[in-house]
């Protein structure tokens, strides 16, 4: 074989073994993307308890990890009556022959009064 197959056999190799382990915790991390800008918009639109039910529902409707929950996502009000969810989450991803290794995810989006689009922060 020459020496370029074996590497790029290699390279996908290594991206496949990346994909199975780590993938669909980057899969729920641009899902809460869009659950924390809807969670920020239903703040900013009615009220708290409402966006914490609608962040709920889209976390079960977008089959978001059981290890990630709506626990995880902190409700505050910033300056302006700007309304921000925040949500952080680690996950300890354990790869054959290691010991794991902890990956952290944050996503932070903030929605002002009358707001049609949330933004990320």
């Amino acid at each position: 074989m020459k020496f370029m197959t074996v590497v790029l056999i290699l390279l996908a190799t290594a991206g496949l073994g990346w994909a199975y382990y780590f993938g669909p915790y980057y899969v729920d991390y641009f899902k809460m993307h869009d659950v924390a800008a809807t969670g920020a918009l239903n703040w900013s639109a009615y009220n708290e308890s409402h966006a914490r039910e609608e962040v709920r529902m889209q976390m079960n409707q977008r089959k978001i990890g059981e290890y990630l929950t709506p626990d995880q996502c902190t409700f505050y009000q910033d300056v302006g009556d700007t309304k921000v969810v925040d949500c952080e989450w680690y996950v300890d991803v354990y790869l054959p022959g290691d010991s794991g290794r902890r990956v952290n995810f944050s996503v932070v989006y903030a929605a002002e009064p009358g707001a049609v689009k949330a933004t990320q922060r």
